[in-house]
């Protein structure tokens, strides 16, 4: 399924371009040289490898993510199709920049859902617990909890269909190095959280890191997160510093359900990320890159059922993920149009 991009892009045109709409071809405004690394053609966008270490399973996962050559074809895609539809042709963008990179919260999330204490504090010890993801983008999230082996099935999902086939190839890629052996297959799928009118896939956990773009995509993520509350599964949102869709979250999430008042995002400690990456996806005033990796608080929430009747419930071992997370992540790239 598709929907509609939004017009940050254009916005950030104009934000980094003295008040000015740039060209349809996109400029490479900010960049952080990042390692070479082996490059592979996903629907005909270069990808590159990264090593993404995860603290947690004391391994490299490695992941796919759209090179700078990639991210502009990206980019200028969307810009020519927003121009189109300023003009009043409708048009539908299947393949944005957003999920062809990877973002900071997504090892803050894999870390937390692959850390012993998480399934621990989850109940049932000899229940293996469903895994799904929303909004994958390059699939860091399922790697790694495909690689901890402890979950008994895997969804991960995404509007858009390169995201999807980057963890495919991503997945087999890690095979190959051997760098577990023993995983959980994860099983890919199209998913859009904003069409309500389909319900969420089951599973007992449910997680998302960094997909709070914008207002409506916040609105929507707090109706799914109801929605796995009331059916009894557990909760894991993550999201990077100033992402514009994480008030309207926050305020639907409460609106819903008054009982969620006084909730609110937990700061971890996270990694800033590196390597080059297109102007309009990231400015220079981003907050989570850096020649070298630089320590980020990232907001995570953990949300069980029993929340919606008790008064507040934050994340018990916030303290000791914040210990946890001392890994080096060499390679990330963070969407960043409005500087977020």
């Amino acid at each position: 399924m598709t929907r509609s991009f939004p017009s940050l892009l254009t916005a950030a045109a104009l934000l980094w371009n003295d008040g000015r709409p740039s060209s349809s071809k996109s400029a490479h405004a900010f960049s952080t040289k990042a390692p070479a690394a082996t490059i592979h053609s996903i629907d005909s966008i270069p990808c590159r490898e990264a090593e993404i270490y995860v603290s947690t399973l004391d391994q490299s996962i490695t992941i796919l993510e759209a090179t700078l050559e990639g991210q502009d074809k990206l980019v200028d895609e969307v810009l020519m199709l927003d121009e189109e539809r300023a003009e009043g042709v409708d048009n539908i963008v299947e393949n944005d920049p957003y999920g062809s990179v990877l973002w900071p919260a997504a090892l803050t999330v894999s870390e937390h859902i692959t850390h012993d204490s998480f399934l621990k504090s989850d109940g049932d010890a000899h229940h293996t617990p469903t895994l799904l993801e929303l909004g994958t983008g390059t699939g860091l999230v399922a790697l790694a909890a495909s690689a901890s082996n402890k979950y008994g099935s895997i969804l991960a999902t995404d509007y858009e269909t390169v995201p999807l086939k980057l963890l495919d190839a991503a997945y087999l890629l890690n095979q190959d190095d051997g760098i577990s052996t023993t995983t959980t297959p994860i099983v890919t799928s199209l998913f859009d959280i904003c069409n309500l009118s389909e319900p969420l896939p089951p599973a007992d956990i449910v997680c998302a890191a960094d997909i709070l773009y914008e207002k409506s995509t916040g609105i929507a993520l707090a109706k799914r997160c109801i929605e796995a509350l009331e059916r009894g599964s557990r909760v894991i949102i993550g999201c990077s510093p100033g992402r514009p869709g994480r008030p309207a979250f926050l305020e639907e999430l409460r609106r819903l359900n008054p009982n969620m008042e006084d909730f609110d995002f937990v700061d971890v400690e996270g990694r800033t990320c590196s390597g080059e990456r297109n102007s309009l996806i990231c400015g220079k005033g981003s907050t989570s890159v850096s020649n070298e990796p630089e320590m980020l608080l990232v907001a995570l929430m953990d949300l069980s059922p029993a929340c919606l009747s008790r008064e507040r419930e934050r994340i018990e071992n916030s303290s000791l993920i914040s210990n946890s997370v001392n890994h080096t992540c060499t390679s990330c790239f963070r969407l960043d149009p409005m500087v977020i």
